[in-house]
């Protein structure tokens, strides 16, 4: 398994697409943290207030979306470009190769979310202190943190997904598509059943404000429950279906 797990990894870091993605999580979130600032939507009051320090950490995992399309690729690329017949002829238990992928998603939303929460911990000292405005650390502990699984469980679930849907743009589509408009829709629809859903449970994690917003913690194991079941779902189905 580790053999495996360091295979898909080299693999992730001999292709520059996650490393221009990662750079595009940075950039939008100095944009969009910044542009809050800036526009006056989070004015020093408000950036005064718990619900507001929260709004700003909270941007850390908005960007998670483009995490999610990098584990995508690590499965659904290998469709795409046909190297996964190669892969699974030199391990035909496909069940350990999925395994293996997950875990390298999971190492790579890591990394990825190290960065993130870095960032926007940079840039809340930075606009914090134009502002003159005191950072409450235990709130930024807890959002950089809930932001830093956002990114894990994310990547992991986009490893899945691109394994059960395996069409790498089809996958992408249908994730955000699932994300920001069905979920919402059914949300609005059905508010008790919100909470429950990924997109919803995984602001909650991120200690962004909301009303009818599970816990953190128990946001986040509902969202790893979510990661597992994809998981699962998707051992199941490469064990099963042909490659071509």
């Amino acid at each position: 398994m580790r053999a495996l797990i360091r295979a898909e990894l080299t693999k992730l870091a001999t292709v520059r697409t996650p490393r221009w993605v990662l750079l595009v999580q940075v950039v939008l979130l100095a944009m969009a943290a910044s542009g809050a600032v800036v526009s006056g939507t989070l004015s020093a009051e408000r950036m005064a207030t718990s619900e507001g320090m929260r709004t700003f950490l909270a941007h850390g995992g908005v960007v998670a979306i483009f995490s999610l399309a990098v584990g995508i690729t690590m499965s659904a690329g290998e469709f795409r470009h046909g190297t996964v017949v190669d892969t699974f002829l030199t391990t035909p238990r496909r069940g350990r190769v999925v395994a293996a992928k997950l875990m390298a998603g999971a190492l790579a939303g890591l990394v990825a979310g190290l960065v993130v929460a870095a960032t926007v911990i940079l840039l809340a000292v930075i606009w914090y202190g134009a502002k003159g405005v005191t950072l409450d650390w235990d709130v930024v502990a807890r959002s950089t943190l809930g932001v830093l699984v956002w990114q894990i469980l994310y990547t992991v679930l986009g490893v899945a997904l691109g394994a059960v849907v395996r069409a790498q743009a089809a996958a992408v589509v249908a994730a955000v598509a699932w994300l920001f408009v069905a979920e919402t829709a059914l949300s609005q629809l059905v508010s008790s059943v919100g909470r429950w859903l990924p997109a919803t449970a995984a602001s909650a994690l991120g200690n962004a404000p909301g009303k009818g917003y599970l816990p953190q913690v128990g946001a986040g194991l509902v969202l790893a429950g979510w990661t597992a079941l994809a998981g699962l779902v998707a051992v199941a189905v490469t064990r099963r279906r042909d490659v071509t």
